[in-house]
């Protein structure tokens, strides 16, 4: 659900560390909880992103009703993406990954419901991974762009439309925090996100959006940040 990072600049702290809480909504009633840490770490003699997140949603209704338990970890470079782990347990299924950018390639041991396999995406075929933020890039309001990304939550490989709407401020424990207001959309998933990129990586502040499992909305509960 969550992008952590778009590039790691020469003057970050190196012992930088954001940890972010969120509520998850349902059709307006709060059915979940989310929460990521981004810190940066030393990693082959240069600064790398290390990103975990737990979700936890637990939606019951009159005709509908779901349980998701995940925990997420990823570790970023100037490669991109090196590493990825992922537990799901998702109503009845039990779904464990494991990533790794081994040789040009992506390499993927999926163990789901008991049944192994493995998938191995080359390099060349995605630009970045979902982990990544590459909205970022965009430089004025108004840009547009589509990219190739291997979507860790469906592990595949999509093409997603970008486009910076405008720049909006919201508040955030009574600060006011500006951002950029960028749509997405995919195969898969569309949505609007509320984003702002900082020296450990881009946090959002507020998500609404439409994926497999219906419609949502993300909003940021509380952030602290520190050495």
């Amino acid at each position: 659900m969550m992008c952590a990072w778009s590039s790691i600049g020469s003057t970050a702290n190196p012992a930088a560390m954001k940890e972010s809480s969120y509520n998850i909504f349902s059709r307006g009633i709060r059915v979940g909880e989310l929460k990521t840490v981004c810190s940066l770490i030393p990693y082959n003699e240069k600064k790398a992103l290390k990103f975990e997140s737990t979700t936890r949603v637990n939606a019951n209704f009159l005709i509908y009703s779901y349980k998701l338990d995940a925990d997420e970890s990823a570790l970023v470079s100037d490669e991109g993406t090196v590493r990825y782990q992922r537990t799901t347990r998702e109503k009845n299924s039990v779904c464990q990954v494991e990533g790794r950018l081994e040789q040009g390639r992506f390499l993927l041991d999926i163990r789901e419901n008991g049944i192994k396999r493995t998938l191995a995406v080359n390099r060349e075929r995605y630009d970045y991974t979902t982990i990544e933020c590459p909205e970022i890039t965009m430089k004025h309001e108004g840009d547009e762009m589509k990219l190739r990304l291997l979507d860790l939550e469906t592990l595949m490989v999509v093409t997603r439309a970008y486009r910076w709407v405008k720049s909006e401020d919201i508040t955030v424990n009574g600060q006011q925090i500006h951002c950029r207001v960028i749509d997405f959309e995919d195969p898969n998933k569309r949505g609007r996100r509320w984003i702002r990129p900082d020296e450990v990586g881009a946090v959002i502040m507020r998500q609404v959006g439409t994926g497999k499992n219906g419609s949502y909305s993300l909003r940021i509960a509380h952030m602290k940040s520190g050495p």
